[in-house]
């Protein structure tokens, strides 16, 4: 066997390896995407159905619900609590938004429905769901399957309402299209079908080039793997796009945290010889899959309207320090607690998207002073930071870099909202406190008290402020 014979059998061996690779490298690419892109996005949707559902739950007035009639209709009360459901009705993207009552028997009954065409009349039956059910005893929840009427076909969030004496006196219902939640859970299983079939398609074009040992072949071969690359980042572009991403919603200048999967890769120099070209373009299809999970990664812990950490990055951080304070290795920590003043305001005269662009930028302000791995927003306006390490004289010193950094935000943005925010903290003492929720409560408390100072009342008063 001559030397060129014994080259041409290594060369064979090596395209055989890199084939294989290729072939294994694409397939865990598709079920990957299969498996974790369609659970983290039922996971998006639900915290986006019920951030709906609870926000506006949250906007209406208890006591006044509660006391509401059919015969108040055209009321003061009445039409302001419908004022309420029709913003939403009209400025966000869902199908319905209602509000029920418990009749206390088992079954509920409409209250307020703002559907210009077909509202349902006060006191209409509705159909009850294990989701309502557990909303009526104060718990959120979202109907697990769908659900059909003569509506249409529906998954509903609920929210309850509750009075000035911590009672759920009603639930606000909102309705999203099921096709809508199908369509966009699919389509993500579509494209992970396509990069699967992609690979496989090139797998076998390239075991055919590989078995005709030509040298031509060969080069088409490498042709192929290019086109493969390409199609994986045509393939990242069609998966921002069909993600539930509401980029119109922040500022011009901060749109930047929500960057396309396939941005900004670098170029590899040329190869100086076929294997090196196949490697490169096997590095670049796994880089791409890599970038891609590490995405999905990220968007399990981070809140996408305000970009600090979510609530379940929120809750393993506290089980951390509730085992550190059990086993007496916690050390100095202490806890921020902040609330936009009159936020209410603003989603009730500017809309839903300018409450949520205030947000936005009070957690950029708050990210820059504490530290962006700091900062946690869990529900509503109201935002936490964890700072290990810091004392009553750290905190205090960045509380006044806090209202610096404010005050000069409002000088530049004088034409949009003001922002203000309510703050408090507390530091943890092992003498005072016997776990993290103590120090948190002792937290909120001095941000209630900072918000009553703030509107010249007492903490008792500001209940229904925001």
């Amino acid at each position: 066997m001559n030397k060129n014979d014994k080259r041409v059998k290594v060369s064979m061996r090596n395209f055989i390896l890199a084939l294989i690779l290729l072939l294994l490298t694409n397939t865990l690419m598709g079920v990957t995407l299969m498996t974790i892109s369609k659970k983290t996005l039922r996971e998006q949707i639900k915290e986006r159905m019920l951030d709906v559902s609870n926000t506006a739950a949250y906007q209406l007035d208890g006591d006044e619900l509660e006391n509401l009639t059919a015969d108040d209709k055209g009321t003061e009360d009445y039409e302001e609590a419908m004022g309420i459901l029709r913003a939403f009705q009209m400025n966000i993207e869902l199908k319905y938004i209602y509000a029920v009552k418990d009749d206390g028997d088992g079954s509920f009954s409409f209250t307020l429905d703002p559907d210009p065409d077909d509202p349902s009349p006060f006191g209409a039956d509705i159909e009850a769901t294990e989701a309502l059910k557990n909303a009526a005893k104060g718990t959120a929840d979202i109907d697990k399957k769908a659900h059909t009427d003569q509506w249409g076909r529906f998954y509903t969030a609920y929210s309850p309402v509750f009075n000035s004496k911590g009672n759920v006196v009603g639930i606000v219902g909102v309705d999203f299209d099921a096709d809508w939640y199908d369509d966009t859970i699919n389509s993500h299983r579509a494209v992970a079908v396509i990069l699967t079939m992609v690979a496989l398609t090139i797998g076998i074009v390239l075991s055919f080039v590989i078995m005709s040992q030509n040298r031509k072949r060969f080069e088409h071969m490498l042709e192929s793997i290019s086109e493969l690359d390409h199609e994986t980042q045509r393939l990242d572009n069609i998966i921002m796009k069909t993600s539930i991403k509401r980029l119109n919603m922040l500022p011009e200048s901060k749109s930047a945290v929500l960057k396309t999967l396939a941005s900004g890769e670098e170029k590899t120099p040329a190869a100086h010889n076929e294997y090196q070209e196949l490697e490169d373009s096997i590095r670049s299809v796994y880089e791409k899959l890599q970038k891609y999970i590490s995405y999905i990664d990220r968007t399990l812990y981070i809140d996408n309207v305000t970009g600090v950490f979510n609530k379940g990055a929120y809750k393993a951080k506290i089980g951390e320090l509730d085992t550190k304070i059990s086993e007496g290795s916690s050390g100095v920590f202490s806890i921020g607690f902040f609330d936009i003043n009159g936020i209410k305001k603003i989603y009730t005269h500017y809309g839903f998207e300018a409450g949520e662009k205030l947000m936005f930028e009070c957690a950029t302000i708050l990210k820059k002073v504490f530290g962006r791995h700091r900062i946690y927003h869990v529900t509503g306006d109201e935002f936490i930071a964890i700072m290990e390490d810091s004392t009553m004289i750290d905190m205090k010193d960045l509380f006044y870099v806090l209202d610096e950094e404010i005050k000069e935000y409002n000088r530049e943005h004088i034409k949009d909202n003001r922002l203000s925010v309510a703050r408090g903290f507390a530091t943890y003492d092992p003498e005072k406190f016997k776990g993290y929720r103590e120090v948190f409560v002792a937290a909120k408390k001095a941000c209630d008290d900072n918000k009553a100072d703030h509107y010249g009342k007492t903490a008792d008063q500001i209940t229904d402020i925001k």
